[in-house]
This record gives structure tokens, sequence and C-alpha cells, in this order.
């Protein structure tokens, strides 16, 4: 009896350990999606932009405090599909095949350069051009650690309509940046 009930226990793992190389290969179907397509190729993309003041501020707060999502999961968000058929084990193999084939700094590129952050400014070139009136590399770190802020949401830390509150969260996450 228990060499039975072992035998089919170690039958289904190794029929879930395939199942779950099968789902993230790339002879899955899924991942031949448009939105796919085009989300992973726009991650290549972001490899080729120069944001290091920003993922280093942005690694070295969210390393301190506790994440408010991992970026690849944010990146597989965007991910548009037809609402009907999408399930949440569709949703979980777009974040995995992310998280598997770019690395974290990458992902983090990505949603800087995608992420809306208000007033119809997507990505941070255009939110530092509009709320700083500069280039991101003549900004200082307190408008590094304002963008990084506005991340998290940018409604509610918006500089225009929400000042104070922006203003608490930057002053908070300077003296993380800078704590030991």
């Amino acid at each position: 009896m228990l060499k039975k009930s072992l035998k089919i226990l170690l039958g289904f793992t190794i029929f879930l350990m395939i199942s779950i190389i099968y789902l993230l290969s790339d002879f899955n179907a899924i991942y031949k999606n448009e939105e796919f397509l085009f989300i992973t190729k726009e991650l290549k993309n972001a490899q080729k932009e120069e944001l290091k003041s920003f993922i280093f501020t942005y690694n070295t707060i969210y390393g301190k405090i506790k994440e408010p999502g991992c970026p690849c999961q944010n990146t597989a968000n965007n991910i548009r599909t037809d609402t009907r058929n999408t399930s949440l084990l569709k949703r979980a193999l777009y974040w995995l095949k992310i998280k598997k084939e770019f690395s974290h700094d990458e992902c983090v590129k990505f949603v800087l350069i995608h992420y809306d952050f208000g007033f119809d400014n997507i990505g941070i070139k255009d939110a530092s051009k509009f709320y700083f009136k500069k280039d991101l590399k003549q900004l200082n770190e307190k408008e590094i650690i304002t963008l990084v802020v506005m991340l998290r949401n940018s409604a509610l830390y918006n500089p225009i309509r929400n000042k104070k509150r922006l203003d608490a969260k930057v002053l908070l996450f300077e003296e993380i940046l800078h704590s030991k």
C-alpha cells in the first residue's frame, strides 16, 4: 500500500514539474499574445536607457522598507488581454515568465519609462520636464526622490494637487535613503 501511494505521489510530482516547465517555456502559446510580445520588446528597449540614479534610489529605499510590489508584476499588469478570458493563472504566468527572463532593474526601468505620472506625462522623462522643467541628468537628489515617491501613486503624491502629502513622503524617503 505504501509503495503504491509513493508511486502515485512521485508520478503526480513529475507530472506537475513537467506541466510547470511547459507553462513557462517558449512553447506555450500564451506568450505569442501581441501585448506580451510588445511588453517584452519594450523591456529589451528599456535596457538601453541610462537611469542608474533612479534605480539606485529606488532599490535603496525599497530595500530598506517593504516594497509595494514587484516591478516585474507591475510590468506584467501592463499586458492587456481580453477580460473575459483573463485568469489569475494567466496573469501569474506572464509575471513569472517576465521575472524569469528579465532582471529586477530592467523591470524597474520599464516601469519608470511607462508609468503615468499624471497630466499626460507618461514616463520619467516627461515627468521630469513637466514638474521640474529639467532633463533627467539635471535633477537633484530630492527631485529624484520625488519621482520615486510618485511611482507609489501619482494621484496621491502629486506635486500640484497634494504638495504637503508629497513633501512629507519625500522627507521620509530621504531619511530612509540616508539611514544605515
